[in-house]
């Protein structure tokens, strides 16, 4: 049996540019460019638990298996998550000391960081555009990631852009030690500021990620499993995980017309996609139980999601919620939602 072992999990960076503003904080979730591969076995079982497995199973943003629209539009998504963004995370870090001990900034610098901001959103609300009129569903589905994440923390990518466009604003006029213009008229400065304060306490699931957590986070580089687990020497357990990896698979070729689906078959595409879900949960918890799970994966994933401040429940549940808002849009193209 040859056991494929490429790790390539594609948390694709859905750049959720989350805001605290009272000293130009830049939030983002940046959903990493790490995609999933497994290739080979396991064993389908009839159990439907909910067990915390500390491991991402390959669905959503993590799935192994990538669309044509997916594949075409990741060097955009790439684009927003490359070492520029390390270095941008930097020059904030440097901008808010300087603030913090009451030093004026390098003029320069706010230029610089500024100049950055103007241009990040532009290139994020271009790829938020691009997912949303995008005919295939993987590619929906990651905006829709975005939205829903965003909505957690009582905001939208509209008012995170007027915001981001606003700061950027702020820091020229400081540059040219000039007073800061009025805050956006359809933005609630206090609504943002509260929730960022409020946020400050919130433990993993809770607290917008911050980019420098995310830039420092390690990258999933294993595999769940090794290929020599005991489960993998029946021949059941083979041909049940490639079932699966091949469902999987037709599954997200079959959606790469999802918009052109009516409503009601937008909803039973959804349906598949959640049965597939469930086919995995079980799968990975058999090795769970068996303690077969590849220990450096589990390890890696605590980490990666912990990165953005999220729990495996919380990616469970973000997921959740990114598909009831594709559920929600089906019903309303049926009249029934308003």
């Amino acid at each position: 049996m040859k056991f494929i072992s490429t790790l390539h999990v594609s948390l694709s960076s859905c750049l959720f540019l989350l805001t605290g503003c009272a000293a130009f904080t830049i939030q983002t979730n940046n959903y990493n460019s790490v995609r999933t591969a497994a290739r080979e076995s396991i064993n389908g079982a009839n159990a439907n638990s909910k067990t915390s497995l500390n491991a991402v199973i390959p669905v959503g943003p993590f799935c192994p298996f990538r669309s044509s629209a997916a594949i075409q539009v990741e060097p955009r998504m790439e684009k927003l998550s490359t070492e520029t963004q390390k270095d941008f995370a930097t020059e904030m870090t440097r901008l808010q000391l300087d603030m913090t001990i009451g030093k004026m900034p390098d003029p320069t610098r706010l230029r610089t960081v500024a100049s950055g901001i103007k241009a990040a959103v532009d290139d994020w609300e271009n790829l938020l555009a691009r997912l949303n009129l995008s005919n295939d569903f993987q590619t929906r589905e990651y905006a829709k990631l975005t939205q829903a994440h965003l909505k957690k923390h009582g905001q939208s990518s509209e008012e995170i852009a007027v915001m981001m466009r606003w700061q950027a604003q702020c820091m020229l006029a400081m540059a040219d030690n000039k007073p800061p213009p009025y805050p956006p008229a359809d933005v609630d400065i206090m609504k943002l500021m509260n929730e960022s304060k409020a946020n400050e306490g919130a433990g993993a699931g809770g607290q917008p990620p911050s980019l420098a957590a995310m830039t420092a986070a390690e990258k999933i580089t294993s595999t769940p499993f090794n290929g020599d687990e005991a489960a993998f020497e029946s021949e059941t357990v083979r041909e049940e995980y490639e079932a699966l990896c091949r469902d999987h698979s037709s599954l997200i070729d079959f959606g790469a017309s999802y918009a052109t689906f009516d409503p009601m078959g937008k909803l039973a595409y959804l349906d598949e996609v959640e049965k597939i879900e469930e086919r995995w949960e079980i799968f990975f918890a058999r090795f769970s139980l068996l303690g077969q799970l590849n220990q450096d994966f589990v390890r890696q994933c605590d980490a990666f999601l912990m990165s953005m401040g999220l729990t495996e429940d919380d990616f469970r549940d973000l997921l959740k919620r990114t598909h009831a808002i594709m559920r929600e849009d089906a019903q309303r193209e049926r009249g029934l939602v308003a």
